[in-house]
């Protein structure tokens, strides 16, 4: 069986390979496991650019109504010129939201001892809050990878309006502005996995027989990665 997901460190993290591998049950053969390059989606978000559009959009409309306004005051505080990216973790609840449980920071660009006053800063911010979850959505956690500008631009209100005007395929990246994609879905046949700006945080291969060219494709939680100011560009980088 092959597998992605946030721990799968000595694969995922270099962003283009995976680990595969395949097990047998009971009299069935062992296969050895093996990394294996992910193939670059043939199409936009593996053909559901408008959907992945639409979420990022979902995203951004949270993080600028509750977010940025918390953030403001100690965001001005954090030195140098650059983009840090901020990794969310939520959980579903009973009440039908998506609820906050940690955070951690992924790559940046930032001065020596500024990641972790942005930290600080974005900890403070989204401790206690929360976002709807729609009846798309599946699994029971959410992973968000999102590209964060220090500073905040003059003209954020004025990018704010032409990020929600936008049917994506500007710039480059999950923002138009290169940030990676960090999550997986199912595609082609035999099904692999590949990379997306949304998707899933997980992703399994399993044949359907030993030695068999036929897999089964399933994934887990939901996921999603982008950026502050934008949405999915028309070349995205993995």
């Amino acid at each position: 069986m092959t597998r992605f997901n946030k721990h799968s460190a000595k694969c995922l993290r270099s962003g283009l390979i995976y680990c595969g591998g395949a097990a047998a049950i009971m009299a069935m053969l062992v296969a050895t496991l093996s990394c294996k390059a992910v193939r670059p989606s043939p199409e936009l978000e593996g053909g559901e650019l408008k959907e992945s559009v639409a979420t990022q959009k979902r995203i951004n409309s949270y993080f600028h109504s509750i977010l940025v306004p918390r953030v403001k005051t100690c965001w001005a505080r954090v030195q140098g010129t650059g983009t840090i990216e901020m990794k969310y973790w939520y959980e579903a609840d009973a009440k039908g939201g998506w609820v906050f449980k940690t955070l951690e920071v992924g790559k940046s660009n930032l001065p020596k001892g500024q990641d972790a006053i942005a930290l600080a800063c974005m900890q403070n911010a989204v401790t206690a809050t929360s976002f709807p979850r729609e009846a798309s959505d599946s699994g029971e956690s959410y992973l968000i990878n999102w590209d964060w500008p220090v500073p905040l631009p003059p003209d954020a209100a004025q990018q704010v309006e032409r990020m929600l005007g936008s049917s994506g395929g500007e710039g480059t990246g999950c923002d138009g502005h290169g940030a990676p994609a960090k999550c997986v879905t199912c595609s082609g046949h035999p099904q692999t996995c590949i990379y997306v700006c949304v998707g899933s945080n997980t992703c399994e291969i399993a044949a359907t027989s030993p030695g068999g060219f036929d897999s089964i494709c399933t994934t887990g939680g939901e996921c999603a990665s982008g950026g502050l100011f934008g949405v999915v560009g028309g070349i995205v980088i993995y």
